[in-house]
């Protein structure tokens, strides 16, 4: 068994080092000097090579860029990123014949710090450091470079868009033999390692980078190819503003805002407006290259995401389900309504219903209730509070908040709602002629937790009406810090829940950022502690790309290299790296602290 999460080091070809970078086409694409939308050429020298590398900087938004590779067969392609200690870097990249690129990015020192070693920003800003792309068959094909750019005000002048920085030394490319790209084949035809479930909030690309394409949207699920990623879970709606062409609810354009609480919520109502103009469905372009990925897509919904607090509250602006039903808002112990429509009323239910009915008319695997954001659902409401008394004979707001009786009484309200959820899934699927719509749901820390938040997940999985549980981490009121899972004991409770059922069980690994050599450690405690599955909340969010924790992260549906690396005594897992010596005219050996 070969470790493939070590990048190309399996392999037994010597490295080609491709450092002429000033080859790309078109020519009047680069300069020797710094200017908008034309990539820098730039000389630098290591012990090693020496080479021209390409440059462009936050306002440069250079264009695509081709280097003729010239070569046949399969090979294992890295990128020669220079890095920085203060900002990220990175690219995008992709073969010609592709119409899909992927975005590698190095962040600010972090390869070196997750794995614990202590990193100068005079060292950082010296070294080259490798990011692994793919292995993958070459004939015939250029490899192209892009920039990432999006537009921040209007006008084609400096400063109109802004840019990710991108500085690129050098292609690494490492020949596979007949024998290594049949390895390569078979592994990636496995179907027992694909046990990783990711997540993406399709919010976050329109927030940062104002995006207005389709192909734009593809790139944040490419980094799943040839991975042990098995779904997909894509946001398609929040209270009743949706992600996608709804007929029932709100799309995000936000009409008659003219001033948002930060940039990136104007350009996401920019973003919209223009998909909305070119007519291209987010969820539909989304779910095509899931598809065609190899990703079940799961369109996801924040059950609570019906209001929000000023001064972020853009959302709320205008005609809203909220505003239109005052009547069907929580209701606290001291009978004051609360900012949330509460679930204990059929109408709300409904509503909720209609919209996943809705995202079922897409081609979709299955949907996922979040519950993960904003809770609770179900307070002191007329109906369960009236429904109490009268099957009780107490008041419950005269009892304490954990009253057991209580507690499970106000649960059955949204049980109700999966069983509202199941039925209509089942019909959506009878309808189109398949077996099933998966049901996922996000959930709290243990037990008591969520049963405090109106979730009795034994009787979702005792009446089939969930197919997999996702607890969102082992941290109280669903931090998204802390470090989740630490002590396996937590996961006890969720493993004894779903076995010998037909319930698939997902833990949430958190933080977002981890060490390569924390996430192998992570995974391989809670495999051992019987957990089959790993779910990513965020994972396009600093994870996937393409450091060498995402080498790590990537892979870690392969359980016998977690227990190979295990034996071996956890070795460190580090980027290759080479030290500059000259960049420019600049002497790198002379140091200048400060």
């Amino acid at each position: 068994m070969v470790d493939q999460s070590l990048r190309d080091r399996v392999f037994s070809s010597e490295p080609t080092y491709l450092t002429d970078l000033d080859l790309c086409q078109p020519q009047n694409a680069l300069s020797p000097d710094p200017a908008p939308r034309r990539w820098r050429t730039l000389e630098y020298t290591t012990d090693e090579m020496s080479g021209v590398m390409l440059m462009a900087g936050p306002e440069t938004a250079a264009p695509e860029v081709r280097y003729p590779l010239n070569a046949r067969g399969w090979h294992a392609v890295s990128i020669g990123v220079f890095g920085d200690h203060r900002e990220s870097v990175g690219l995008l990249l992709k073969l010609s014949g592709e119409d899909t690129f992927s975005v590698l990015t190095m962040r600010p020192m972090e390869d070196e710090q997750r794995a614990g070693q202590s990193v100068t920003p005079a060292h950082r800003t010296k070294r080259i450091t490798e990011l692994f792309w793919r292995a993958v068959d070459i004939t015939g094909q250029d490899l192209v470079f892009g920039q990432t750019a999006w537009r921040v005000a209007a006008g084609d002048g400096v400063g109109s868009l802004r840019s990710e920085n991108t500085r690129i030394a050098y292609i690494k490319l490492v020949a596979l033999s007949d024998p290594e790209v049949d390895a390569i084949k078979a592994d990636r035809a496995r179907t027992d390692a694909s046990r990783l479930f990711a997540h993406n909030d399709s919010h976050g690309f329109h927030f940062s980078h104002r995006t207005t394409t389709a192909e734009e949207i593809r790139r944040n699920l490419e980094c799943f190819r040839d991975t042990d990623f098995s779904r997909i879970y894509w946001e398609a709606g929040s209270g009743d503003s949706l992600n996608y062409f709804s007929k029932i609810g709100r799309v995000r354009i936000y009409p008659g805002v003219g001033d948002f609480m930060r940039q990136g919520d104007r350009m996401h109502s920019e973003s919209w407006n223009i998909f909305w103009e070119k007519g291209i469905d987010p969820v539909e372009a989304a779910l095509g290259h899931a598809h065609d990925v190899g990703l079940e897509f799961h369109a996801s919904y924040r059950v609570a995401g019906f209001h929000y607090p000023p001064p972020g509250d853009h959302n709320s602006h205008g005609p809203t389900f909220y505003k239109y039903h005052p009547d069907l808002r929580g209701v606290d112990r001291a009978g004051n309504r609360t900012p949330r429509m509460s679930y204990s009323y059929p109408e709300v239910r409904g509503f909720v219903v209609s919209l996943l009915r809705e995202m079922a008319t897409y081609p979709i695997d299955g949907i996922c209730i979040l519950y993960n954001r904003r809770p609770p659902l179900v307070e002191y409401e007329p109906p369960v509070v009236e429904g109490f008394k009268a099957e009780y004979g107490d008041d419950p707001r005269r009892l304490d908040d954990d009253d057991p009786r209580w507690l499970s009484y106000r649960a059955r309200t949204l049980t109700q709602f999966h069983r509202e959820v199941r039925e209509a899934m089942d019909a959506a699927a009878t309808e189109q002629g398949r077996s099933r719509i998966a049901v996922s749901a996000i959930v709290m820390r243990n037990e008591q937790e969520n049963l405090a938040n109106a979730m009795d997940l034994k009787a979702w999985i005792d009446e089939g009406l969930v197919d997999t549980i996702i607890p969102y981490s082992s941290a109280p009121n669903l931090d998204s810090v802390a470090e989740g899972w630490t002590d396996v004991r937590d996961a006890e409770y969720f493993v004894s829940l779903t076995a010998g059922t037909r319930c698939t069980l997902a833990l949430n690994i958190m933080p977002r950022q981890m060490s390569p050599e924390a996430y192998r450690k992570r995974a391989a405690a809670l495999y051992a502690a019987g957990v089959e599955n790993l779910f990513f909340w965020d994972c396009t969010v600093g994870r996937a790309d393409y450091s060498t924790s995402w080498d790590a992260l990537r892979r870690l549906g392969h359980r016998d290299e977690l227990e190979a690396w295990t034996s071996e005594g956890e070795p460190a897992l580090a980027s290759p790296a080479k030290d500059m010596t000259k960049l420019g005219d600049w002497d790198l050996s002379y140091d200048t602290p400060g």
